[in-house]
């Protein structure tokens, strides 16, 4: 994690007039100046909001809270700025413009703010109609994004960290309804958008879907089941192989003139040489064709789904990538 640079009390962002007035004090002066002991904190630190007539708004120092119509900045933005119907928001902030923020520019003026997105350091934004993805900037991903013209309702969390804390369990869940806020109907015909993005970086440049872990691990016992398979296989051909050896090196050949040893024996030789040729036929290459197969539906199972046709199982899915859910 970034190295906090923000000092814990920052003298100079004060007006000129408070700060002539804070160096003239005493360290008591300056500790009840800052809001120590019996004195009031003074906010020099806070911009003042600028509120629009079709916004309600309520703060304590530089949090507040509006309620109003969706707008990322100033008056015209947004489709509240648009004038649209059904667009309502709630804007939640702590700290608008961030590190940034004083309650007076350099000239000494009033420092007035809309609602920044970027530089506000925490959120939490709830419209009816919005664009997040382009009010936030947020990469485009694989499951979907708004556009103007394709707003959604919303909520946005955004801070420098983010912390859902339960006691029991955690679900995010999508696809519960058969239509959008908007009107739009949420059919079957494509669930690609009803998915899962993890964009670390905000960088969707390397986007790939998350790995089943079941299918994943029964794909991988298959691999290893297949595996002993061609180990037996070969076992069987070396088993073969070395009886086809051993007659070859203890056979014996009878000379026509008085029985003595000169020629092969053909009465071991031949039948033995046949009998391994049968069992290699039937029990390696026949049993190594089948094992190429079992491979090869290993393969099409969990790793493969051309066209999107996957295996199924008891009516699920072998296939070890998720179709909804992406990271990079």
């Amino acid at each position: 994690m970034a190295r906090n640079k923000k000092t814990a009390i920052d003298v100079n962002i004060m007006p000129k007039a408070d700060r002539l007035v804070f160096e003239s004090l005493s360290e008591q002066g300056k500790a009840e100046f800052m809001g120590f002991g019996r004195g009031t904190r003074r906010d020099y630190d806070v911009p003042k909001y600028n509120s629009i007539k079709e916004e309600w708004h309520k703060h304590k120092g530089n949090a507040g809270i509006v309620l109003g119509l969706d707008r990322p900045n100033n008056m015209l933005s947004g489709f509240g700025g648009n004038k649209d119907t059904h667009c309502a928001a709630v804007d939640i902030v702590a700290g608008r413009l961030g590190f940034r923020a004083r309650s007076r520019d350099d000239r000494n003026k009033v420092l007035e703010v809309d609602p920044n997105f970027k530089l506000d350091a925490a959120r939490v934004y709830l419209s009816q109609k919005s664009d997040p993805d382009s009010y936030f900037g947020l990469a485009a991903g694989t499951v979907g994004n708004t556009t103007k013209t394709s707003p959604r309702s919303t909520v946005v969390l955004k801070a420098d960290t983010l912390r859902m804390v339960a006691r029991e369990n955690i679900k995010l869940v999508t696809r519960t309804d058969k239509k959008n806020s908007q009107g739009g109907d949420l059919s079957n015909a494509t669930t690609k958008g009803y998915g899962i993005d993890l964009i670390a970086l905000n960088d969707d440049s390397d986007m790939q879907p998350l790995v089943k872990g079941a299918n994943l691990q029964q794909c991988l016992r298959d691999v290893l089941a297949s595996i002993q398979d061609l180990r037996g296989i070969f076992n069987n051909f070396v088993k073969y192989q070395g009886e086809m050896n051993n007659a070859l090196l203890n056979h014996s050949h009878r000379s026509p003139f008085y029985g003595q040893l000169c020629a092969p024996d053909f009465e071991t030789l031949i039948p033995t040489g046949v009998e391994v040729i049968v069992n290699n036929l039937t029990n390696v290459e026949t049993q190594l064709l089948l094992n190429m197969n079992k491979l090869v539906g290993v393969q099409q199972n969990y790793l493969d789904a051309p066209a999107g046709a996957e295996t199924l199982k008891n009516g699920k899915s072998l296939f070890i990538l998720s179709k909804y859910n992406n990271t990079n």
